[in-house]
């Protein structure tokens, strides 16, 4: 069976979800490349928040059980649970991985994956909160080496015949 986004980076980024710290159940989930708005009702009181995307940690891939079996979700996560965002749901893995990685570019923000029960990980090894990537090695080979380094390669070679040749020369100082 196919992914069933809840939202998709291309579509119209608003739809219900259920909370069940709030009244009816219900909250509405806007969201949009800069901010994420949740609007909801607690004990009455209406209440919207505002969130920037760069504060949620990244977008996790965890693997949630339902009556029926298992089910793959994607969530923009944020260190308090309540305002994670559930983005995209689906039964098996072929789509999934590609949409993963879709909104975590749309985002700007590292994937994490749930490889323990509510401990999301980045997927990749990550340094200070950026990514690391691995580095080829550097080429090496004949053609580096016929080459002309940069900077001599700006410079013009001079023209001969504009050249000034000195054939005497005098001292100025002569020794006594």
């Amino acid at each position: 069976m196919a992914s069933i986004p809840l939202v998709s980076p291309g579509a119209p980024r608003s739809y219900e979800a259920r909370d069940p710290r709030a009244d009816g159940q219900r909250r509405e989930i806007e969201i949009s490349r800069e901010r994420v708005v949740i609007r909801r009702g607690v004990g009455g009181v209406p209440m919207t928040i505002r969130l920037p995307t760069r504060d949620f940690r990244g977008v996790s891939l965890r693997l949630s059980e339902d009556g029926a079996g298992y089910s793959y979700e994607l969530a923009l996560a944020h260190r308090d649970a309540d305002l994670t965002v559930l983005l995209a749901r689906a039964e098996d893995d072929t789509d999934i991985i590609a949409e993963w990685r879709a909104w975590a570019r749309y985002f700007g923000l590292p994937t994490l994956v749930e490889r323990r029960l509510g401990h999301d990980e980045p997927e990749r090894p990550m340094l200070g909160g950026v990514l690391v990537r691995q580095v080829a090695p550097r080429r090496r080979g004949k053609w580096m080496t016929a080459r002309r380094p940069r900077f001599l390669a700006r410079r013009k070679l001079g023209d001969p015949a504009r050249a000034v040749r000195v054939e005497k020369t005098r001292e100025i100082f002569p020794a006594l």
